[in-house]
């Protein structure tokens, strides 16, 4: 289920970054049909059925030069994800609790998100297409969501949840 969650929310994403014309100027590669389903199985492999019961799973992908990314976890049935497509890119994502997810995806160069959840069922996304771009989010408490979607350069955002 948090699967095919993360599948529509990340087909969302695409359609609402292809709408946007000042985007497919600067980044003509988007243009391109795609498959979110084959790309996020392409990139991150593993079946939720495959994985151990309460099992914390974490996937990096970089391509590109001087790209940063960190994950930590501490608890059980966590997901953290993050792909990075460009040059000296940031990406620190820290859990502690249980079934929480989080994704951050970057594609351009410069662009710097956060990630930090503590509690139970939270979820946090970060989509970033451009160039320096700046994103945090910071959820303290349970079944918090929060969504931060950047497109063109030089955009800022920070989401704040719970009692921290």
């Amino acid at each position: 289920m948090k699967q095919r969650i993360t599948l529509i929310v990340l087909a969302l994403l695409m359609v609402g970054m292809l709408a946007n014309p000042s985007t497919l100027a600067q980044h003509p590669e988007l243009t391109l049909p795609l498959d979110v389903g084959d790309w996020f199985t392409d990139f991150f492999p593993h079946s939720e059925d495959e994985l151990e019961p309460a099992a914390n799973l974490a996937y990096i992908f970089q391509n590109g030069y001087e790209n940063i990314a960190e994950q930590v976890q501490q608890g059980e049935d966590n997901r953290l994800y993050i792909y990075q497509n460009g040059d000296s890119n940031v990406a620190e994502q820290w859990q502690s609790g249980v079934g929480n997810w989080a994704g951050v995806y970057q594609m351009g160069n410069r662009n710097v998100a956060a990630t930090h959840q503590m509690g139970t069922g939270n979820w946090a996304g970060i989509y970033q297409a451009g160039d320096a771009n700046t994103a945090k989010i910071q959820q303290s408490g349970n079944n918090f969501s929060a969504l931060i979607t950047q497109i063109g350069n030089s955009n800022s955002a920070v989401i704040v949840q719970g009692t921290r």
